[in-house]
């Protein structure tokens, strides 16, 4: 059986989520891509941070400066392209609609061509995803989803996203539908995975991959499964 690892926010069991040491950390697990959120400040800035406030402060009405003061271990998306893009795939989660074009064209000038292959791009906000399907033709997009339905299957692939990304338990609830997805081109990957061993069943009925907290832990759970 074969699942993809994804680093939710990095290795975020084991260290503070998005930050430099949580990524060093996913690699470190053997974590086979990170996933990470991205938000705008007021100055137009990327940033990588999961919440909308940070202490109480929009991060959308903030300049960086103003962050760093309130947050200084804070990723910008230039900074973590820098240090980690040539060693690990990134899934790239838009958080603010009308960041998709400068993120798009910031990862791609900046990755070598081999990893911007590799890249991926989600959002919960269906415009968005649709939106980042039409900027990154030949990319991984997915539209994250608590719908877990025909219908929902029906319209990632009627805007031409490659891949689904229901709840981990929804899918385990309705593990036919997998393979409604896959038959309708879709890559199915979830999120809200809470526990490792979780990964043995969504691989067994053809789940691509999914979010996980703990990459080292996941990977022995379907490891153990081979057996």
């Amino acid at each position: 059986m074969s699942f993809v690892f994804i680093a939710h926010r990095g290795a975020s069991a084991d260290a503070p989520d998005n930050t430099a040491a949580a990524f060093e950390l996913a690699i470190t697990q053997q974590a086979d891509m990170i996933e990470t959120d991205v938000q705008i400040t007021q100055d137009g800035v990327l940033v990588l941070e999961h919440d909308f406030e940070i202490e109480g402060r929009s991060v959308a009405a903030s300049r960086l400066g103003e962050l760093w003061t309130l947050k200084p271990d804070l990723l910008t998306v230039a900074a973590a392209l820098r240090r980690f893009g040539s060693r690990i795939a990134f899934c790239w989660e838009v958080k603010a609609p009308g960041a998709e074009t400068a993120l798009i064209h910031l990862v791609r000038d900046i990755l070598p061509s081999e990893m911007w292959s590799r890249t991926h791009f989600t959002s919960f906000f269906f415009g968005t995803a649709v939106r980042l399907r039409e900027l990154a033709p030949g990319i991984t997009v997915g539209w994250l989803t608590r719908d877990w339905d025909a219908g929902a299957i029906e319209k990632a692939r009627s805007a031409g996203l490659d891949q689904i990304c229901p709840p981990a338990a929804a899918v385990l609830g309705q593990p036919g539908l997998v393979a409604n997805a896959r038959a309708a081109g879709l890559q199915v990957r979830v999120w809200w995975i809470t526990d490792p061993a979780q990964v043995r069943d969504l691989a067994a009925v053809g789940v691509y991959g999914g979010t996980v907290n703990w990459p080292e832990k996941a990977r022995a759970e379907l490891a153990r499964s081979d057996f």
